[in-house]
């Protein structure tokens, strides 16, 4: 068995390298695309083997779309990325074209860097036999879990194209709905950093001189404006190891949450906030029934259905009980049962998935009740977005008030005393 040094990218982008062992350089490869990295090169130690294996790729370098790329962050923006390449795909695959050469294509005419960047890791893994799903699973920083599963689906059935409709519907209604909280948060988040710019130029610069001045004069700061300094240096003081302990109990509980139990404890726990548990509850439900209605068009049956949900679901907890859910319906219980034993879903929404079931129809409820769920996760949305700016705004008020009366109350003492 040879050893072989090898140079790829990982789905974030980043550049690896290392060493690997293989019976010649095509096992090579294969494991290290196992390891989830595209192949750039790969060169066999020792030996006369010394030349390299490039994956789709007539250079040693990467080209310049690719570089600009690499060099460029990607985070939040990585998922719009993805999103965008899936709408130019869908375009092609739903005139005729086959999906790999729709993405050789794409490759070759996209101009922005990003997205030609992607296509070209697409490609790579297409070139070499992988499916569309599994080529999307290497680049995850771009494409979802669940989305992933919905494409297999779709290609284990050949009824691709309908389904890359119906998940870019889906991303475009997610990024729609992420948009709306960011939107409705920046304006109180915006209010209270003002708020608290005011208050510390007031306490730490207005303040100090008004209390210089008043003392020239034979006054003195009152009880609120004291009261307010003294608050003040105390935070200055014990602010700091605050902080320090915050950070070590967000560390622990950090690490804790990484266990099966404290991560199943956690999200439970956070399903009980008010008002945010609801919406975090809401949003699970709708990317669910959404993907659920989803993979039922698409003619997967409802055990691999069941099975291929429960791995898109983020919080543990609800994973959980979904999990036992999914093990009823496996023993023969019906959807909605299960589901009402194990407290999923509204008493509402089951009793649309029990006629979709007993009609032969379970798609089509399934879609009407994440549209049911969408509105009330917008709903709620809304209510919070205004509940915080409402509460925003008051605390903003109510500070500068506090430090405004109590700089105006003080030098109306002093004036008092020199009138007389």
């Amino acid at each position: 068995m040879a050893e072989f040094n090898y140079v790829g990218i990982d789905p974030k982008g980043k550049t690896r390298s290392g060493k690997i062992l293989g019976d010649n350089q095509k096992a090579a490869r294969v494991k290290v695309q196992e390891l989830g990295l595209s192949v750039l090169q790969l060169k066999q130690v020792g030996g006369e083997g010394k030349s390299s294996v490039k994956n789709s790729s007539t250079s040693n370098s990467l080209s310049k779309e690719e570089r600009v790329a690499l060099k460029s962050k990607q985070g939040s923006k990585s998922e719009k990325i993805g999103l965008e390449l899936l709408k130019r795909l869908h375009e092609l695959h739903a005139s005729g074209m086959p999906v790999a050469d729709a993405v050789k294509l794409l490759n070759q005419r996209l101009s922005d860097p990003q997205q030609k960047f992607l296509a070209g890791l697409l490609w790579r893994d297409l070139s070499e036999g992988r499916t569309l799903s599994r080529a999307m699973r290497h680049a995850n920083a771009y494409f979802s879990e669940s989305s992933t599963y919905v494409i297999e689906a779709g290609e284990a059935t050949g009824n691709l194209a309908p389904i890359l409709k119906k998940i870019i519907a889906h991303l475009e209604e997610k990024k729609a709905i992420r948009s709306k909280v960011i939107s409705g948060m920046s304006y109180p988040i915006f209010v209270c950093l003002v708020a608290l710019g005011v208050v510390l130029f007031f306490l730490f610069f207005l303040l100090p001189q008004i209390e210089e001045m008043l003392g020239t004069l034979g006054g003195e700061l009152n009880m609120m404006a004291k009261l307010l300094i003294n608050g003040s240096n105390l935070v200055l003081l014990v602010g700091p190891f605050i902080l320090i302990g915050i950070l070590v109990g967000s560390g622990l509980l950090f690490q804790w949450s990484k266990s099966p139990k404290g991560a199943e404890l956690i999200h439970r726990s956070l399903l009980k906030l008010p008002l945010f548990g609801k919406i975090l509850f809401l949003s699970e439900l709708f990317q669910l029934s959404s993907l659920l209605s989803t993979l039922m068009w698409s003619g997967i049956g409802l055990t691999e259905n069941l099975r291929l949900c429960e791995r898109t679901i983020k919080n543990h907890f609800l994973r959980s009980l979904f999990r036992s859910a999914r093990i009823m319906v496996n023993e023969g219980k019906s959807l909605p049962d299960a589901l009402r034993k194990h407290d999923l879903m509204p008493v509402m929404q089951l009793d649309v998935i029990e006629v979709g079931e007993r009609t032969g129809n379970l798609g089509n409820s399934l879609n009407d009740i994440s549209l049911t769920f969408r509105d009330q996760l917008t709903q709620r949305i809304k209510t919070m977005t205004s509940l915080v700016s409402g509460l925003a705004l008051g605390f903003a008020f109510t500070l500068v008030a506090v430090v405004a009366i109590s700089i105006v109350t003080s030098i109306f003492q002093v004036s008092k005393s020199i009138s007389f």
